[in-house]
């Protein structure tokens, strides 16, 4: 039993190989337009990847800044920290004393520092404040509002609409990304799909044959999966080595053009890219042998 099951095995696997080289120019076809498909839905998934990433960290870098009441004193003022990390949505509530607000800004003006002579630490024209950093900074409208309604709240100012276009940004790469991965897909699988035809087509009269004889459905199936699984395969292991080619050269590019742009090592995503790679080639090759199994196996 279990030598006829291994000979089964090593048949299903022969005839599975001989197909894809019976229509060489299909076969060879139908990978590369499955690596082509990978490598256009990988580079776009792992650039919309990056884009997350710094929009995550710009999001997070954005912040809200309060300003206090000018009639409390410094140390009322931040005494009003507590209350201010209760609100909704508050990770970080840094305090910022004006009368050193008002050195820093001495020193940024340089050779014009001159311009604020007369002010000091009793005439200071500027205020205590909070720099806020947010837990979720999609949220800043109902974070700002609710800020401007602690007692001793002046003002609160924060950037709501850069916020906003960084969230349409991030969106918008996100189903760019999953409408290629869906229609280059479904282009592989027709690939993969009329390739097995082929094989199918030249083998048809055999297939009839091999249902007279008592042959079961899976047992002429199994090397016609095993053709678009390989195929699948290959293309999974070829797309992943020129990906990450490419994903070298591209963050090479974009470092030396956008220094200030963070991108993440290909080593760090490797793992995920082979398993999405792997899967990727085994669903489109086994769903498009599938396909045209079915079709064929009335004869």
């Amino acid at each position: 039993m279990k030598k006829n099951r291994t000979s089964s095995i090593g048949y299903f696997l022969k005839e599975g190989l001989r197909n894809i080289f019976l229509h060489g120019f299909m076969s060879f076809a139908a990978v590369s337009v499955i690596v082509v498909c990978l490598i256009i839905t990988g580079t776009t998934a792992l650039v919309s990847y990056n884009i997350d990433l710094n929009i995550v960290k710009l999001q997070n870098e954005s912040e809200i800044v309060i300003y206090i009441d000018e009639t409390y004193t410094t140390q009322e003022a931040r005494a009003l920290q507590k209350t201010v990390m209760q609100v909704d949505n508050v990770a970080e509530a840094e305090f910022e004393d004006k009368n050193k607000a008002l050195e820093d800004y001495r020193k940024d003006l340089g050779e014009n520092a001159d311009l604020l002579d007369g002010f000091d630490e009793t005439n200071n024209p500027l205020r205590d404040a909070f720099h806020i950093t947010m837990k979720d900074p999609s949220k800043v409208s109902a974070t700002k509002i609710a800020l401007s309604g602690v007692d001793g709240v002046a003002n609160a100012v924060a950037n709501e609409e850069v916020v906003a276009r960084l969230l349409q940004i991030q969106h918008m790469f996100q189903a760019i990304a999953v409408t290629l991965v869906v229609a280059l897909g479904l282009i592989s699988i027709f690939i993969i799909s009329n390739t097995v035809k082929l094989a199918m087509l030249a083998r048809r009269r055999e297939i009839s044959i091999q249902k007279m004889v008592g042959a079961t459905n899976w047992f002429i199936r199994w090397p016609f999966v095993i053709e678009g699984l390989s195929l699948g395969i290959v293309a999974g292991a070829i797309a992943f080595g020129l990906e990450w080619a490419l994903y070298e050269q591209l963050t090479d590019f974009i470092l030396g053009n956008l220094p200030q742009f963070t991108m993440a090592g290909f080593e760090d995503l490797m793992y995920y890219v082979i398993a999405i790679f792997g899967g990727a080639g085994v669903i489109v090759g086994v769903g498009g042998s599938s396909l045209t199994i079915r079709r064929f196996m009335d004869v």
